[in-house]
C-alpha cells in the first residue's frame, strides 16, 4: 500500500493550481492596467525685495506659464529684512529657485561666491545680447551667473510740481542757496518743501550716496583711493560738508514735521495734491504718475539734480536688482527656460514699453516712449559717473546698516562723523572677510 504523504502532496498541488486559475485574471488585469499617475505641475519660486518686480514681470510670468505649463510664484520681502532673509535661505539650502540681489561690479567678487550659490549661465544665447556695460554686474572670472533686466539710465533727481513753483514765483534751483531759499518760500506758504519717505528706510540715504559721481568728478581718483584703502569716508571733509547741508534742511523743517512716517507709495499723492512740492525719485517718476493718474498734470513736472554742494551732475547707476538661479534649485532647467523667456525679444520690448519709470533697458529694445519733460531734462543735463554704491567696494553689502544709521543721523542721534566712521568700519570688516589685500587683518591688541 503506497504511503499517504505523496497523495496529500498531490492534493495540495491541485488546490494551489485551482486557486491560481481563479485569481490569475484579476491579478493580471491589475498588473496590466495600473491607475493613472498624478504628476505635480512644474513650479519655480522667485525671491525678491519689494519694488524689484514690476507688474509687467508678473504679466510675463503668466504668459510663461501659459506657454510652458511651468508656474512661477513670487515671495516679496520688505527691503530692510530682505538681505538677511536671503542669506539665511541660501546658507540653509533653502528651496527658492531664483533670487534677486542688488548687484554691482563688486558683488560677485567680494560679497557672493557665485560658484557656490548660482547656476552658471555662460552658455545661454541671451548673454551675448546684454549691453556690455552691464556685464560686470552679473559675471565673474569670465563666467556669467546672473541676468539683469533694469533701467539702463537709472538716475535719481528731485522732481517738483511745476504748478506749485509757478504759483510761488519759483523756478528750478541751480545752486544750493537757491534750493534752500525755494524750500523756505514753500514752507512759509504752508506746503512741505520735500516729501521724504522716511518709513521706506532705503530711500533717505540716496540724497547723499547718489552724489558719488560728483565727488569723483571734482576729485579724480577718489574712488580708486577708497577702493584701495588709501582714503576713508570719515577722513574726507566734502562728505561731512554735504551731510551737514542735508541735516540743515531737515532741521529747518524742509522734509516736513513727521517725514519718518512717510512711505514711498505716498510720494505720488503728495505731489499730485500739492501737499508737497518736491520729492527725490527716478527721472521717470512723473511718467509713472501719469500712467495711474492721467489727469494729475505730472507731464509738466520739472526736475533738477540733487542740490548739495552746488551739484549739477546726475549719476548713472550700473547696479541693479539682478536675477540669479539658485545652484540648489529643484528644477534648474525650468529656471533656464524662464530666463530665456524673459529675454526673448518680444518680451523685452513689452517690458520696455510697460515698465513704469525706466528710460531704456539693459538689453537693446524698441525705444521707450518718454514724456516731453523727460526728454527736455535728459537733453539739458550732465549725465555720467556712478554713485557710491556702484563705484565703491563694500557699500551695497552694508546698505541695511547704512539706511538705519542715516535715519539715526536725521533723528539727531548720530553725527555725520560717526555715520561715516560706521561706513568705514563695516567696509573694513567686509574687506577682511573677502581677503581683500588692501585691508590687512589688524593684529590683536595687548
Amino acid at each position: 500500500m503506497p504511503p499517504r504523504v505523496p497523495r496529500l502532496r498531490r492534493l495540495a498541488g491541485l488546490l494551489v493550481s485551482l486557486l491560481l486559475l481563479l485569481f490569475a485574471p484579476t491579478a493580471c488585469k491589475a498588473w496590466k492596467s495600473p491607475g493613472p499617475v498624478v504628476q505635480e505641475p512644474r513650479r519655480i519660486s522667485v525671491m525678491a525685495s519689494d519694488g524689484w518686480i514690476y507688474d509687467v514681470i508678473g504679466e510675463n510670468a503668466k504668459l510663461f506659464e501659459k506657454e510652458t505649463g511651468i508656474k512661477v510664484s513670487f515671495s516679496i520681502y520688505a527691503p530692510h529684512v530682505y538681505f538677511r532673509a536671503l542669506q539665511t535661505i541660501l546658507d540653509s539650502g533653502g528651496a527658492t529657485d531664483i533670487f534677486l540681489m542688488q548687484s554691482t561690479r563688486w558683488y560677485l567678487e567680494s560679497e557672493m561666491d557665485p560658484r557656490k550659490y548660482c547656476l552658471d549661465l555662460t552658455g545661454e544665447e541671451w548673454t551675448g545680447r546684454l549691453k556690455p556695460e552691464w556685464l560686470p554686474t552679473v559675471s565673474h572670472d569670465g563666467r556669467m551667473y546672473g541676468l539683469v533686466l533694469w533701467d539702463d539710465n537709472t538716475a535719481w533727481v528731485y522732481t517738483y510740481n511745476d504748478k506749485v513753483f509757478k504759483r510761488l514765483g519759483l523756478s528750478a534751483p541751480v545752486t544750493t542757496q537757491e534750493f534752500m531759499s525755494a524750500c523756505d518760500t514753500i514752507k512759509r506758504a504752508g506746503i512741505t518743501p520735500i516729501y521724504e519717505p522716511g518709513a521706506s528706510r532705503w530711500h533717505s540715504s540716496l540724497t547723499f550716496f547718489e552724489m558719488g559721481a560728483t565727488f569723483e568728478a571734482r576729485d579724480p581718483g577718489l574712488y580708486d583711493r577708497l577702493n584701495s584703502n588709501r582714503q576713508s569716508f570719515a577722513g574726507y571733509e566734502p562728505f561731512k560738508h554735504a551731510l551737514s547741508q542735508i541735516l540743515e534742511a531737515m532741521r529747518l523743517g524742509y522734509f516736513g514735521d513727521n517725514f519718518m512716517a512717510n512711505t514711498i507709495e505716498g510720494s505720488k499723492t503728495a505731489l499730485i495734491s500739492g501737499a508737497a512740492a518736491m520729492t527725490l525719485n527716478k527721472i521717470g517718476f512723473s511718467r509713472s504718475v501719469l500712467k495711474s493718474n492721467p489727469d494729475s498734470g505730472a507731464g509738466s513736472w520739472g526736475m533738477f539734480p540733487i542740490p548739495w554742494l552746488e551739484n549739477r551732475t546726475v549719476s548713472i547707476e550700473r547696479s541693479a536688482p539682478s536675477w540669479f538661479g539658485n545652484a540648489k534649485s529643484r528644477d534648474p532647467e525650468a529656471v533656464l527656460q524662464f530666463f530665456r523667456f524673459l529675454t526673448r525679444q518680444d518680451n523685452l520690448d513689452r517690458y520696455a514699453a510697460e515698465q513704469p519709470e525706466g528710460t531704456s533697458l539693459s538689453f537693446p529694445t524698441k525705444t521707450v516712449p518718454l514724456q516731453p519733460n523727460e526728454q527736455a531734462f535728459l537733453g539739458a543735463s550732465r549725465l555720467g559717473g556712478e554713485p557710491f554704491q556702484g563705484g565703491v567696494k563694500y557699500i551695497m553689502g552694508q546698505w541695511m546698516e547704512i539706511e538705519a544709521d542715516f535715519e539715526q543721523m536725521l533723528a539727531g542721534a548720530m553725527t555725520p562723523e560717526r555715520f561715516l566712521s560706521g561706513v568705514d568700519a563695516r567696509r573694513a570688516n567686509m574687506a577682511v572677510a573677502a581677503g581683500d589685500p588692501a585691508w590687512k587683518k589688524p593684529k590683536a591688541g595687548p
